[in-house]
């Protein structure tokens, strides 16, 4: 079989723009923005194994809508429903919300309003729309503050699951750990995107830390059977754990569920210490660059 990549990609890319439309019909935002594409290719080709080729696609959108009212997951359920040849994550926020957000030197926002690709504007436009400059000073401080928070509450449950493990409280285990990977999922999105997550959906999570990383999403969703199988354990966990008398979680699982539970909060600490690093560099280049602008021109 001769693998076709720009077939493939044509076949994507008209399947896409017609969704795009649909997306707009029904829920008619001011502007639809992607700030980002995930491609993952694989490739078989040998004399030994069947020859096949395969293409992963994630898009990521941010909605503008007039009203301040949340619907963003309708928005999420419509792209679920209706887009069967990939992933899209879409965010949906209000005009109102968001200038506030640009006005308060909100990184993300600020971030997709000057580099994403505009995919539609009610008025017409095509090209993005140039917001104010990001002042990158405070960024590593703001993160650091986040990440501390989130952090300590990802440690806690931790210690929580590890002490219902130890006395056999295997639901519980279960519960904890959803509650770890919950405060690391809002640790990484917080710190890579500057973005306040309000979703409490794993699956949800996961797919928009895939925007900066696949990492996170790749420690639990691998792709193998038994992966999915524990960490399915774990989502149904939140609300059964407590409400289901006949939820029931194996000794193996939870041992298993709490040993990648405890790889996920050291997997976080090391891309948030990276991250806030790197905005640290940001913010003293930026620093140092307008010191010797002032030097130059006097200001």
């Amino acid at each position: 079989m001769e693998t076709q990549f720009s077939q493939s990609g044509q076949f994507q890319k008209e399947k896409f723009s017609a969704f795009i439309k649909e997306l707009v019909q029904r829920f008619k935002p001011e502007q639809l923005y992607s700030f980002g594409k995930n491609i993952d290719f694989k490739v078989n080709d040998g004399c030994f194994i069947e020859n096949y080729s395969t293409e992963n696609y994630h898009y990521f959108l941010l909605m503008v809508i007039e009203s301040v009212t949340r619907i963003e997951h309708e928005v999420q359920d419509f792209a679920n429903n209706h887009y069967p040849f990939g992933k899209i994550t879409i965010l949906a926020h209000g005009q109102e919300t968001i200038a506030a957000a640009i006005k308060a030197n909100n990184r993300f926002f600020i971030t997709v309003y000057n580099e994403g690709k505009i995919l539609y504007s009610r008025d017409g436009m095509v090209q993005p729309f140039q917001t104010m400059s990001l002042i990158p000073t405070q960024g590593a401080v703001k993160a650091q503050k986040h990440y501390n928070h989130r952090f300590t509450l990802a440690i806690g449950f931790l210690k929580s699951a590890k002490e219902c493990l130890t006395n056999q409280h295997y639901n519980l285990n279960a519960f904890m750990a959803h509650q770890v990977v919950e405060q690391c999922c809002i640790a990484l999105i917080r710190v890579h995107l500057a973005y306040r997550s309000d979703i409490h959906n794993l699956y949800r999570q996961l797919r928009l830390c895939d925007s900066f990383s696949p990492a996170p999403s790749s420690l639990f969703l691998s792709g193998r059977e038994d992966d999915k199988r524990l960490f399915d354990i774990m989502v149904k966990s939140y609300s059964a754990a407590r409400y289901i008398d006949d939820f029931k979680v194996e000794q193996a699982d939870a041992e298993q569920i709490f040993t990648r539970v405890s790889t996920f909060l050291k997997l976080t600490e090391i891309m948030c210490s990276d991250k806030i690093n790197s905005l640290a560099t940001v913010a003293e280049s930026y620093t140092q660059l307008k010191k010797e602008r002032e030097v130059v021109y006097g200001g």
